[in-house]
C-alpha cells in the first residue's frame, strides 16, 4: 500500500507541474494574433505619416508624388480593414 501511494503521488505531481508549466508558458509568451495586430498597427501608422509627407508638400506635386499618394492610400486602407 505504501508502494502504491507513493507512486499515486508522484504521479500526480508531475501532473501538477506539466499543467503549471503549460499555463505558465501560455500566459507569458505573445500570441501569433497578438504580433500581428501590433504589426499591421505600426504598419498603418508609418503609411498615415508618409501620406501627410505627400500631402503637405507644396502644390506643383509631381505625377510620381500623387500616384504614390494614391497607392499608399489603397495600401492603408487594405492594411486597415478587418
Amino acid at each position: 500500500m505504501n508502494r502504491s501511494l507513493e507512486l499515486t503521488a508522484a504521479g500526480v505531481a508531475l501532473l501538477v507541474t506539466l499543467i503549471g508549466g503549460t499555463v505558465t508558458i501560455e500566459n507569458r509568451y505573445a500570441k501569433a494574433a497578438d504580433v500581428e495586430t501590433k504589426l499591421n498597427q505600426l504598419y498603418a501608422k508609418q503609411l498615415k505619416t508618409r501620406i501627410l509627407e505627400l500631402q503637405l508638400k507644396p502644390p506643383p506635386q509631381t505625377a510620381a508624388d500623387r500616384a504614390m499618394l494614391l497607392h499608399l492610400q489603397q495600401e492603408l486602407k487594405e492594411v486597415t480593414e478587418p
